[in-house]
């Protein structure tokens, strides 16, 4: 096993073995963080124990499928496919593994209430106890006050969260990139990062917190830090794994994030006390900020939340799986319109095609009334919803008539997917509808290969990349579907993915907009690039060029000076 760990494909590899247990959209499989001290892994029963599924045979002096998979995964499993069928046992990525392919029986397995990803993430690495203890309360609920957070907090102001995010990515990305003629950006990882966890602090616990470096830190680090605890522990044995249950509760590593997030919420809040009192004084109304820290402060009885503690150690669980997810795939979507810079202008057109019908509709709107006498001047439309100054703003409508935009993080999430995907494990017996039996406590996993690049799920040319195939196709990169898993399936589909691929589109626009070309610092390592999965280490820098006239945001101007 130490050749897989250690040949060309060492980077992929530790990624897949994450990601076998890991879906693509919780964005915890960087090899940045899992290259070095992997342990040596113990393997589990995990084979349904129908002896009608066939063993793949393993290739003669390999004692497991690793070596051949890695060689060419999509050659190895289509042949798996077509010599077992649609359902057969694996051993591979230290685990043995019924594995199942297609969109019928993937729908069956996912979308079962019997199966979950989470009862076998929590097996190998005590993940539920170590989430425990970050939080103080709704330790049963198993991600449900997450999920009502995103529902209350999150969903219903999607036109706030859109301009929020727009202009505090649009700040954050003049000071990272900036206005240059073939500028290189040698650590684009970071880059990115900074930008979206800047973006997301704004709108998780308000401006002022957006602005705390050790905050930023927090939001950016605390999910590698998680993905290294989960590896540095995968698979190991039953007593070390109860240990490791104990000791979160108590010794939890990533407390001390919770510890940055309530003191900067704690000066927050007075803060904001203080306002309110004031306009109270005054007899005016005060108007409640609108960030998720708010949201959660002001319904803690609702989320039966303890204290303001309790609340930053749920932030800190929505962060783990937004910030890195988020922050993966925008990274991606600078190196393939570095690969494939003929897209960028279409994509700029499209968005100036969406904001200029916007604009004449923010104007005939704004005549309208001048015309009716509702307002006697345009003077009277400054700082309301009609400013002039926004007609070009990137709003919640602009950014889901973007098609296209849409179309290429489709695209990069389908196309960078691995192979072999999302593994549960089943806690009762599931028959399948050609009388197969995944059962009780078998580890099953996705055949991804089998609906990510196949001409029957994805249409033309299934294994090259096209940005705009989902273009018309009513195809959303948010819909979860059994030929698109990035996000999971079923019951543990991913509740940010709306939020996620929102940030990610604005993102797009932004760069699109100000940047005219990318281009690819080392050519020679574009295919190795394209080959990576999503989460491994971009190989090169990349190089930035502005539009002519485009000009930094005020903030960033100020900054700059």
């Amino acid at each position: 096993m130490s050749g897989i760990l250690g040949s060309s494909h060492s980077a992929r590899c530790v990624t897949d073995i994450l990601r076998v247990a890991i879906p693509v959209g919780v964005g915890l499989a960087s090899a940045l963080y899992l290259k070095t001290n992997f342990p040596k892994l113990m393997g589990i029963s995990g084979f349904s124990k129908d002896k009608s599924i066939p063993m793949v045979l393993v290739r003669q002096g390999d004692s497991t499928h690793d070596a051949e998979y890695n060689e060419d995964p999509g050659l190895f499993l289509a042949k798996c496919e077509r010599l077992y069928g649609p359902v057969f046992n694996l051993k591979i990525h230290y685990l043995n593994l019924t594995c199942v392919s297609g969109v019928g029986f993937i729908r069956e397995v996912y979308t079962n209430e019997n199966v979950s990803f989470k009862d076998h993430l929590d097996d190998l690495t005590g993940l539920r106890a170590f989430m425990s203890g970050l939080t103080k309360s709704n330790k049963g609920a198993d991600g449900r006050t997450i999920h009502d957070v995103i529902k209350n907090g999150i969903s219903t102001q999607m036109d706030w969260i859109a301009r929020g995010l727009s202009d505090k990515m649009a700040i954050v990305t003049d000071e990272q990139l900036g206005f240059c003629q073939e500028r290189v950006i040698e650590k684009v990882p970071e880059a990115v990062a900074m930008i979206i966890a800047s973006a997301l602090a704004d709108i998780f616990m308000g401006p002022k917190a957006a602005q705390d470096p050790a905050l930023l830190k927090a939001f950016i680090y605390c999910t590698s830090d998680f993905a290294q605890l989960l590896m540095h522990g995968y698979i190991r044995n039953f007593w070390a794994i109860v240990t490791a249950k104990l000791n979160y509760n108590v010794l939890n590593p990533l407390c001390k994030y919770v510890q940055t997030l309530t003191r900067v919420a704690t000066s927050i809040l007075e803060e904001r006390r203080q306002q309110e009192a004031e306009a109270n004084e005054r007899g005016e109304e005060y108007e409640r900020p609108r960030d998720i820290l708010q949201n959660m402060v002001d319904n803690m009885d609702y989320y039966n939340l303890i204290d303001l503690e309790d609340v930053c150690g749920h932030i800190l669980l929505m962060v783990l799986g937004s910030v890195h997810t988020t922050g993966e795939a925008c990274t991606s979507l600078l190196y393939f319109l570095g690969a494939y810079s003929e897209y960028i202008e279409p994509l700029y057109q499209e968005q100036t095609e969406i904001l200029d019908e916007q604009q004449k509709e923010r104007q005939e709107m704004r005549q309208a009334k001048l015309t009716s006498g509702e307002v006697s001047s345009m003077l009277a439309f400054e700082g309301t919803d009609l400013d002039p100054m926004d007609d070009r703003a990137i709003t919640n409508k602009a950014v889901k008539k973007m098609a296209k935009m849409d179309s290429i993080y489709r695209e990069i999430m389908r196309y960078q997917s691995p192979p072999i995907m999302g593994t549960h494990k089943a806690n009762e017996d599931v028959v399948l509808s050609n009388g197969m039996t995944i059962t009780k406590g078998t580890r099953v996993t996705c055949n991804g290969w089998s609906v990510h690049q196949t001409r029957e799920t994805q249409g033309e040319d299934p294994t090259e990349f096209r940005p705009f195939r989902y273009v018309g196709k009513n195809k959303a990169a948010t819909k979860a579907a059994p030929d698109f898993l990035p996000f999971g399936l079923g019951r543990h589909v991913c509740p940010g993915r709306f939020l996620a691929v929102h940030d990610m589109k604005i993102f797009g626009a932004l760069i699109v907009g100000r940047y005219s070309k990318i281009e690819i610092l080392e050519r020679e390592k574009t295919k190795l690039m394209l080959q990576n999965r999503l989460g491994t280490t971009p190989p090169s820098p990349l190089i930035f060029t502005s539009r002519p006239g485009v000009q930094l945001s005020p903030a960033a101007f100020a900054i700059a000076l």
